[in-house]
């Protein structure tokens, strides 16, 4: 799927990569997962180890649950004849240079241009960033206006035993 990401920008919601290098990769997503372009995917952690796939991603980087990138393909849906299979593969944009910069949207609390600069979590929507939620989810780069604004996923990982 070849897709312009920077002349989707109005008419998507969620995520958006708009500023430096990214990878349009195709990954291994976990079975009955709902996603829609512009969703945060992160690994799947389960008992304190990788499963080999990718999911929804959580509130921040946590248990080894590390951003992975933003979702960039058709939506998933239950109603899919492959949505119950463990051996789906779909496009994840994952951003490769330290530069690299999403658009998101503010999915909860009140954002000024005073929080540029902050690490907050990533909105349990998965779409949208938590603006007064401290965290690790990603780190605001620019203020746009108080529902938009740009980002980094460049924080500090965890690890798994």
């Amino acid at each position: 799927m070849s897709i312009n990401p920077t002349s989707r920008q109005n008419d998507l919601t969620g995520f958006v990569p708009v500023k430096g290098v990214w990878a349009y990769e195709r990954v291994k997503i976990k079975a009955s997962t709902v996603l829609q372009m512009g969703d945060a995917v992160g690994i799947e952690i389960s008992s304190n180890t990788t499963t080999g796939f990718n999911t929804v991603m959580g509130v921040e980087n946590a248990s080894g649950a590390d951003f992975v990138g933003i979702y960039w393909d058709q939506l998933i849906s239950s109603g899919d004849s492959d949505y119950a299979s463990t051996t789906k593969f779909r496009t994840v944009a994952i951003p490769v240079s330290a530069d690299a910069e999403a658009q998101f949207t503010v999915g909860a609390g009140t954002f000024t241009a005073v929080d540029v600069g902050k690490r907050v979590e990533i909105h349990s929507d998965n779409r949208s960033l938590a603006v007064d939620t401290a965290g690790k989810g990603a780190s605001i780069t620019r203020y746009i206006s108080s529902t938009k604004g740009l980002c980094k996923f460049n924080l500090p990982t965890t690890e798994t035993a």
